[in-house]
């Protein structure tokens, strides 16, 4: 069996580090939800998609180190590693943004991200760099869920489950408190409690 997990928004959480940057920018007022949609759109509203954009330069490059490991995902993780069942990481995210003339490495602020936070130690998670696949498009991250053949797959983003070339023998689970889906071959969890409980539960019964 092989697990396929997402990076940002799913295994890396940026709504606190989001919601400090703007604030000490003066983007937003202290009392804004630490949310980073509803931030995203306040940003947008009130300034301007390009504050926005920086914003994002900002969490996902120069400030990742501020951005904090998802509730439950380590013990999920480390849940996973302890039953020897094979784990990749595969986010969507080019080696640059997309906008402006940043020349901020994304994907190697990514990796070190992973590394202050034990993921390649032989203490954490011992993985290797050569598990974290970065796909510059939605579809060329499709193909690598397909190519690694893996049995499920855990992403934030309902819109991956909608691409009609998502594997079908892939087992769909979408990371999100969004309720009412009608995604009839996707399985909605909220929380990392209870990822773990169906993934380790569908083992024990068979399922997987």
């Amino acid at each position: 069996m092989l697990v396929g997990i997402d990076l940002d928004n799913t295994i890396i959480r940026y709504d606190n580090s989001l919601h400090g940057i703007a604030v000490k920018l003066g983007l937003l007022s202290a009392d804004t939800p630490k949310v980073k949609r509803l931030i995203r759109d306040k940003v947008r509203s009130k300034h301007s998609d390009i504050e926005w954009q920086k914003l994002q330069i900002a969490i996902y490059g120069t400030h990742v180190d501020r951005a904090e490991l998802m509730p439950g995902v380590w013990n999920f993780l480390r849940g996973l590693k302890e039953r020897n069942i094979k784990f990749k990481i595969v986010s969507h995210k080019t080696r640059y943004p997309n906008y402006g003339n940043s020349k901020v490495d994304l994907r190697a602020s990514a990796i070190e991200f992973l590394r202050q936070h034990n993921f390649f130690s032989a203490t954490g998670l011992a993985m290797s760099e050569g598990d974290v696949f970065f796909l510059p498009t939605r579809m060329e991250k499709i193909s690598a869920i397909r190519e690694l053949g893996c049995s499920l797959f855990i992403d934030d983003l309902k819109e991956l489950y909608l691409e009609p070339d998502f594997p079908p023998q892939t087992t769909k689970i979408l990371f999100s408190e969004e309720r009412n889906l009608n995604l009839p071959d996707v399985t909605v969890l909220s929380d990392f409690t209870q990822i773990s409980n169906f993934l380790f539960k569908g083992i024990e019964d068979g399922r997987f």
